[in-house]
């Protein structure tokens, strides 16, 4: 009995000493985590509007799909918008960045993260995929084959990730068309 009473404690200060620990690691490298997914997304919204120099979050979003939007200035002028949109796909939410001019055409697109299945949704992180939103005007329509003018080429094997990606995206340019004269004055 004492055997045992004595194993217990023992394993009762290990588990506490390793819990402590794993808590201040968290501590120290939360901070350092949320600081590089900042910069993450910041350089992402550069290379989606090249030209801007600073991006101002717009606040008080109420949109559901739409998670942030900044505005995209250079010398204090609005020159397009960058909309963070959380459609869900095959496998959960996936993050978009979508960087806009000021009358909704498409600049590019940047997905952030998803949990999409590996040689198949995961593919809409390549060129060949994003590549085809460029300077388009949305709403955008998913197809298989023979796109038109605003259509979209599915991926192989994962349509329901490229309609969650174009309805994104969709959703991004209907908010900039509603809200631009908001979006083009600066304001909040």
């Amino acid at each position: 009995m004492k055997e045992s009473l004595k194993l217990g404690i023992i394993l009762f200060f290990i588990t506490a000493l390793c819990a402590g620990l794993l808590g201040l690691i968290n501590n120290v490298t939360s901070p350092v985590i949320s600081q590089n997914i900042i910069d993450s997304q910041q350089q992402a919204m550069k290379m989606l509007v090249q030209e801007a120099e600073v991006f101002e979050q717009v606040e008080n979003l109420s949109e559901d799909m739409i998670k942030e939007v900044y505005i995209a200035k250079t010398g204090g002028i609005a020159i397009g918008t960058v909309v963070k949109v959380m459609p869900n796909g095959y496998g959960g939410t996936i993050a978009i960045l979508v960087g806009l001019n000021l009358e909704a055409e498409i600049q590019g697109i940047k997905i952030l993260s998803h949990t999409e299945t590996p040689g198949f949704g995961a593919n809409a992180t390549k060129e060949n995929f994003t590549g085809q939103f460029l300077q388009k005007v949305p709403p955008l329509s998913v197809v298989k084959s023979a796109p038109e003018a605003d259509d979209i080429v599915a991926l192989t094997g994962a349509t329901i990730t490229s309609d969650a990606i174009v309805e994104g995206v969709n959703q991004a340019a209907k908010y900039v068309l509603e809200h631009q004269a908001v979006l083009t004055e600066g304001g909040n």
